[in-house]
């Protein structure tokens, strides 16, 4: 089975190649990844000098590239590239425009009219409960929930979205797409909220929180999100019709709690957690109703919240370089320091 995944050096394309190879003998993985800031050949591993993997260098908003891409075809397209931290988004959303959007469309074009007729791949397109917007205390959305993003990033997300389901309709592609709630876990970007506060309290620096702190969200361990997305993707394959899967959790927890039980984990003096000024926009709650995907896929999150923080601080403390090498960008309230 001939694979094209694009953004397979990140942090969920990553580990979403390694364990594909890991379960798949027969499998050839084409990882289409810019390596941008986010992505490193290093996140994966062995996966990288395996002979059925090959990394191209491509933009996946160049439809030049992406069309070369091709020439020997493929069975599954795993579409995981994009733009994804909110305060980037804030700051610059025409980049997110350009990936997450433009990039999408690219990628659509190369399996739509340019192909009319020719054998097209499934496609699974990697996105967020972000798109949805704000989850009213109480409530879950379900997949027939309406978007109504409310940051840039949650509506590119929102846009590539709709895009890959006029395209599917447009040029009867077998297409899916898959929503997930917060994934965490070792080898993330160290922007995100996890590794940045984990890394902080290690060094015994203050750990920014947005405002009062009580923003919920829930909470998946990336080899959770890792088996969700490939018992959808090995199903979308047999049975190839467009759908929407969500991954969800029900480790529920306020960004207060998250930054006690890190400093707990750490160590570190509670103290150190210090509130600042909110972002603008910033949602209150994310709930995503995934029991469809349970029932349809045998699936449900094996690794509860403090268990996934203690195997993440374990991989940061023996990795801390790493996380302080790779941070190149910092939010306004951790300028100048």
């Amino acid at each position: 089975m001939r694979l094209l995944v694009t953004g397979g050096c990140g942090f969920l394309g990553s580990h979403f190649v390694r364990e594909w190879l890991r379960r798949h003998d027969d499998a050839t993985i084409v990882n289409a990844d810019l390596l941008t800031y986010a992505g490193s050949v290093d996140n994966l591993e062995e996966a990288a000098r395996d002979t059925r993997h090959r990394h191209e260098r491509v933009d996946v908003a160049d439809p030049v590239a992406v069309d070369r891409l091709w020439a020997d075809g493929f069975d599954l397209v795993v579409h995981f590239a994009a733009e994804t931290h909110v305060d980037r988004s804030l700051e610059d959303a025409g980049r997110f425009v350009r990936t997450n959007v433009t990039g999408t469309e690219t990628l659509l074009a190369t399996m739509g009219p340019q192909r009319a007729g020719a054998a097209r791949p499934v496609v699974i397109i990697v996105s967020t409960d972000e798109v949805y917007g704000p989850t009213p205390e109480g409530m879950t959305f379900g997949t027939d929930a309406p978007l109504c993003p409310t940051s840039p990033y949650a509506a590119s997300k929102a846009v590539a979205d709709r895009l890959a389901l006029a395209y599917a309709r447009a040029f009867e592609l077998d297409l899916t797409i898959v929503r997930s709630v917060n994934v965490y876990g070792p080898r993330q970007y160290p922007e995100k909220v996890v590794p940045l506060f984990v890394s902080r309290a290690i060094a015994g620096e203050r750990l920014p929180l947005y405002g009062d702190g009580l923003q919920r969200r829930s909470w998946l361990y990336v080899d959770d999100f890792v088996d969700g997305l490939m018992r959808i993707a090995e199903d979308s394959i047999r049975r190839r019709e467009h759908t929407i899967w969500h991954l969800g959790s029900r480790d529920e927890t306020d960004n207060l709690e998250l930054a006690r039980t890190i400093c707990e984990l750490c160590g570190a003096d509670p103290a150190l957690i210090t509130h600042v000024e909110d972002r603008p926009g910033h949602d209150r709650r994310y709930a995503l109703d995934f029991s469809q995907t349970e029932r349809a896929f045998d699936w449900s999150p094996q690794m509860p919240l403090r268990a996934g923080l203690e195997r993440t601080v374990a991989w940061i403390r023996a990795n801390i370089e790493w996380c302080r090498r790779r941070t190149d960008w910092k939010p306004a309230f951790l300028r100048g320091e």
